[in-house]
């Protein structure tokens, strides 16, 4: 498109203004055409539901004159058979037909309304009216759905609109169409001598058929009009995109010759842009040196400082270790402590141990003496036990003399109380051998009573002794390794607190290292800041050499190749 290039902005505005309302003429044209043309269908289709229901108000006025009846009655008087009857006669009756008026005035209009008009059915008494194949399908439509009122075809050249033709008692077809027991000739036949159907009400009779041809009614609509209203709105159209073209043409001068004004402005700032960078790289070549030089000072201060931490990263090393090393001892010295504590906790618990001994023997005694106590009662119940046997024996003594004076008689009890007396001397003898072992077993438990508690009491009184002394050396070790904590816990507080300032000392060293070594980054980015402004300085001028030409490129544009 060498072309384009040559024209300047105003001429390439207006071929872009022109080309636009053509496009938009084109669609609004096309829209209007189009939507006139669905506009005129639809007047078509409701044009011909007009003339259908024209049609039915006819056949509804001629039924209610109920003109049929006496038509009939009439013909009946004149004639004998529907032979007899004349044209002229049929036709009046024929008239009085509410389908055959609205039949007679569908197509007495057709010409005047630019239509045509057609009635058609399956079982049709004029073969004139018979369905061809398409219209059978139509038909079977209907047939199928009693409910439908009507139905619309458009093939692109013809719009008809089909509407069903039912059957109604109310409209007389039954005096044609209705049982043939009603014959008004009394042979099945009706007036007009066609065999009557039996059909029922609402039965499908035919199909009215109004048809409209395009070509003809844009013809017929022609010889009216001298200029059709889609010509005028097209030549509306194009009038108001050339009024438009014109319009953009006296809009664009005045902002066109503000370009040109400013197209020149630019190519003078742009050369005063060019010097501005010179001037820029040539101070930013100077700070990139300068900033050079600081850094390598700062370099320099860098690694003395590096040196300096390191020897504090060196004491702060051994102020941790002698403060670990103090911990430990602090812990072991906790750890001998707590040793002591438990021994003297140890001693405390022996001697509490030695008085419950004590305390036991003492209750052992008082039970060995409740034993003896117990023995001694066993021993006087022993001598009870002699005095009843030295009486039994003086009861056996006195029955056997009593035995002996009674002679025979007292054999028996003789014998009786000489086995008694013999008991009660067992007895004697048993009871003095408890009373000799009782006083040797009391004089036994007292004398080991004795011995153990003078041996107890002798050791416990040694045991409270050496304890006494343990617990008293416990005490004073306590009191040493008391001192010996005292002194730990304060030489490793220093220590730690040696640790701590070197650490706060060593972070500090830190600190100013990396504030030196942030110093440094900026120095070096103020360095490749500074690169960089010269960079960009001459990519500035060479910017302002490419603006120049860019505005060159401008001017070229709005004024055209000259």
């Amino acid at each position: 498109m060498e072309w384009m290039n040559r024209l300047s902005l105003k001429a390439r505005l207006l071929v872009i203004v022109f080309f636009s309302i053509s496009i938009c003429s084109f669609i609004a044209i096309s829209g209007f055409l189009y939507f006139n043309k669905q506009e005129f269908y639809r007047g078509i289709t409701e044009k011909s539901r007009a003339i259908h229901l024209r049609l039915d108000a006819a056949a509804h006025y001629v039924a209610t004159q109920d003109g049929l009846g006496p038509v009939i009655d009439r013909m009946k008087a004149k004639y004998k058979s529907p032979e007899e009857m004349t044209k002229e006669d049929k036709e009046i009756v024929l008239k009085q037909v509410p389908i055959v008026a609205a039949m007679k005035i569908g197509s007495k209009d057709a010409d005047k309304d630019n239509y045509e008009f057609r009635i058609f059915s399956d079982e049709p008494r004029n073969k004139d009216n018979s369905a061809t194949k398409e219209e059978l399908e139509i038909f079977m439509k209907f047939k199928a759905d009693s409910a439908l009122k009507d139905l619309v075809v458009n093939n692109g050249e013809t719009l008809t609109v089909f509407r069903p033709v039912r059957l109604e008692k109310e409209k007389g077809c039954f005096k044609c169409h209705g049982d043939p027991q009603t014959s008004p000739w009394n042979n099945g036949k009706d007036i007009l001598g066609y065999k009557m159907e039996n059909w029922e009400e609402g039965k499908l009779h035919g199909v009215f058929a109004i048809k409209t041809d395009f070509n003809k009614l844009k013809l017929a609509s022609s010889n009216h009009d001298f200029i059709p209203p889609e010509g005028i709105l097209i030549l509306g159209i194009i009038l108001g995109a050339v009024i438009a073209l014109i319009m953009a043409t006296l809009m664009i001068k005045k902002p066109i010759q503000g370009l040109s004004a400013i197209t020149n402005d630019l190519n003078t700032s742009g050369t005063q842009v060019s010097s501005a960078a010179t001037q820029i790289a040539t101070s930013a070549e100077e700070l990139s040196q300068a900033t050079t030089q600081q850094a390598a000072s700062l370099q320099e201060t860098s690694a003395s400082i590096e040196e300096i931490s390191s020897m504090v990263s060196n004491n702060t090393s051994n102020a941790q270790e002698a403060s670990l090393i103090s911990e430990k001892s602090l812990g072991s010295t906790q750890r001998g402590k707590e040793v002591v504590d438990h021994m003297i906790k140890a001693i405390g618990d022996i001697n509490i141990s030695n008085a419950g001994i004590a305390d036991q023997i003492s209750t052992t005694n008082k039970e060995i003496e409740n034993i003896v106590k117990i023995i001694n009662e066993i021993g006087d119940k022993t001598k009870v036990i002699n005095d009843i046997v030295f009486q039994t024996k003086l009861l056996s003594f006195n029955a056997s003399v009593e035995a002996a004076r009674a002679g025979e008689q007292g054999k028996g009890f003789a014998v009786v109380a000489e086995e008694v007396g013999n008991l009660a001397a067992m007895s004697g003898a048993a009871a003095q051998e408890i009373t000799s072992m009782l006083e040797s077993s009391i004089r036994s438990v007292e004398e080991i009573v004795k011995r153990s508690k003078d041996s107890v009491g002798k050791l416990i009184i040694e045991g409270k002794d050496k304890v006494d002394s343990g617990t008293k050396i416990a005490h004073e070790c306590e009191e040493v390794f008391n001192d010996i904590l005292s002194n730990i816990s304060n030489v490793s507080r220093m220590v730690s607190e040696i640790s701590s300032a070197s650490q706060e000392q060593s972070q500090g060293i830190r600190e100013i290292t990396k504030a030196v070594a942030q110093l440094d980054q900026v120095t070096h980015q103020n360095t490749s800041t500074a690169s960089q402004s010269s960079s960009a300085a001459g990519n500035l001028s060479s910017q302002a050499s490419q603006l120049n030409a860019l505005v060159q490129s401008l001017v070229r544009t709005i004024e055209g190749d000259k």
